[in-house]
């Protein structure tokens, strides 16, 4: 057996690799995480830890959701973490009768599913929000929504991984895969090389990079996102609030602020969001980011003219071609794996791991689950 050999090899130690690696390891499986940074540095550093259901896009994806939200209150037991979970839920503004009646439906599609969601007049938005500015807002929709501590979410699933046996190793960046009769037998990084009877690639918006590495064109794109987090303040917001059309503006062409703002429960506000397209990820804040933020804020929060901000970054926010996460057999080479574009990505991974790790284990792996069939790179490669 050659030396540094693994059943699995996961590249990317973000939320989804770090699940993946917990349960690979949980089935008994040799498994190793690559990460060329620290692990969680990447996309998954930048995550507000808003377990959202309302921005499911169809019902079947809201079922998802829907079974991550109720499996997360007892996910902090199993891996031995407090989660610091709790229910804020959501209140989204919207600015014009067609963006409102086209989401307006969303609310059956919850209750159908036990779920809370209902209609808010703008008359009443003061009496749930009353420090809120909703200026000409023609009404919002009100919606359970869970949060969690998103740093421990990761390291859960990370300290769970590495005491079942999992190798997790940092700063080591995927430069070459070693290919032989169409496989990926191993991956070299600047110092090691890892060989493996699959590879899953775990890598967010740097996946499209990967891919190129071996010759194949993935389509996925990101946009660089932006925020900032405020001193801790005196409860000044009871849901997390936002303005309709975040992942409009993810998926856009040009440069624009959507409001997201949620206060966590050491009294700190997470403000964001700017956006704007990009081809390359960069990790600085730009000079019209945070203005643009702080303006945006101060429309609908007055009262938050002279407030201190502590910490602002950036990272890119993926997402494939159709908007849909990518997951399954890369057609190309016969065991490389993709687990990338994860939308809602706290509430679905939970879901998405469990399946993954039982895909990529079954009996005849290269045959689609049901389950993640509509998620399949195929679909791209026709």
């Amino acid at each position: 057996m050659k030396k540094n050999t693994f059943d699995v090899i996961i590249i990317g130690g973000g939320f989804a690799g770090c699940a993946l690696a917990y349960h690979f390891a949980k089935a008994r499986i040799s498994t190793i995480l690559l990460e060329s940074k620290h692990v969680c540095s990447g996309t998954s550093s930048a995550c507000a830890g808003r377990v959202q259901i309302f921005d499911s896009e169809t019902p079947e994806y809201l079922k998802i959701v829907q079974q991550g939200y109720s499996e997360l209150p007892f996910l902090g037991d199993e891996l031995e973490i407090d989660l610091e979970w709790n229910l804020p839920d959501d209140l989204t503004l919207f600015y014009s009768e067609e963006q409102l009646a086209s989401h307006l439906e969303k609310i059956a599609w919850m209750k159908d599913l036990g779920l809370n969601a209902e209609f808010v007049k703008p008359e009443k938005i003061k009496e749930i929000e009353p420090c809120l500015n909703s200026g000409n807002c023609v009404g919002a929709i009100l919606a359970e929504e869970g949060h969690l501590n998103p740093f421990k979410f990761g390291w859960g699933y990370l300290k769970s991984a590495k005491k079942l046996g999992a190798v997790i190793k940092c700063f080591s960046n995927v430069e070459h895969f070693i290919i032989e009769d169409n496989k990926i037998v191993g991956v070299k990084t600047s110092t090691q090389s890892y060989f493996g009877k699959y590879i899953i690639l775990a890598t967010g918006a740097w996946t499209g990079f990967l891919t190129q590495k071996i010759g194949v064109q993935l389509p996925i794109s990101f946009t660089k996102a932006e925020a900032m987090v405020s001193e801790p303040l005196p409860k000044i917001i009871h849901h997390h609030l936002g303005t309709n059309g975040f992942y409009d503006s993810v998926h856009g062409e040009i440069k624009t602020v959507t409001l997201g703002l949620g206060q966590h429960n050491n009294g700190c506000l997470l403000i964001s969001n700017a956006i704007q397209p990009a081809n390359k990820i960069e990790r600085t804040s730009s000079a019209w980011g945070m203005p643009a933020i702080n303006q945006k804020m101060r429309e609908f929060f007055p009262t938050l003219n002279n407030i201190r901000i502590m910490r602002t970054w950036s990272a890119p926010s993926p997402f494939s071609k159709d908007y849909q996460p990518i997951i399954g057999w890369l057609p190309q080479f016969a065991n490389l794996y993709i687990a990338s574009a994860f939308h809602l990505a706290i509430p679905t991974i939970p879901v998405f791991s469990k399946q993954i790790v039982d895909h990529v284990l079954s009996q005849n792996h290269n045959v689609a689950s049901d389950f993640l069939e509509p998620y399949s790179p195929k679909r791209f490669f026709k």
